[in-house]
């Protein structure tokens, strides 16, 4: 803040509260911190901000940012051709790779699974299947039956009353 040029860099293990409540708990990183060596202000940077999101993924058991890039390209995947391949969303890949969101458990797995190269395949072979199509037993008309297959479960509308 007071602009001067000699600034310093040491790694000090920073501890921070993650959490709330009941599940409320206490975190330490080892993160870079800046020294002014004028005015003696200290500061962290994205890269501190980072490791801290990294000891998160940790202690919730989760992928770190890191990992899952890794994942992707060890494929040689863009994000765009990772998210067709695993039915991932590419928005969801693009925030759990800049540490912008933790990834759900399930999502989590899936990664965890998607490590191996026979899991890869599988969900591949899968996605190469031709969509369900659903068998009917009883005899329909052609326009019930492609009203079936257009069906879309939708939430109701509601309608506020009038006051």
């Amino acid at each position: 803040m007071c602009e001067a040029k000699s600034v310093t860099v040491q790694l000090l293990e920073e501890k921070f509260v993650y959490g709330c409540g009941d599940d409320q708990v206490l975190l330490s990183a080892t993160v870079p911190v800046y020294e002014c060596g004028e005015c003696g202000e200290m500061y962290t940077g994205d890269e501190a901000e980072q490791l801290r999101h990294e000891a998160v993924c940790k202690h919730l058991g989760r992928l770190t940012p890191k990992e899952i890039k890794a994942i992707r390209d060890s494929y040689d995947l863009t994000q765009e051709k990772f998210a067709e391949v695993s039915g991932f969303g590419v928005a969801s890949i693009k925030r759990w790779e800049r540490g912008n969101q933790i990834q759900g458990e399930s999502a989590n797995n899936l990664l965890l699974l998607l490590r191996m190269p026979s899991n890869l395949r599988l969900v591949r072979e899968a996605n190469r299947r031709a969509a369900f199509q659903p068998r009917f037993r009883t005899k329909m008309s052609e326009s019930t039956l492609k009203q079936s297959l257009e069906f879309k479960l939708r939430f109701p509308v509601t309608r506020e009353k009038a006051a």
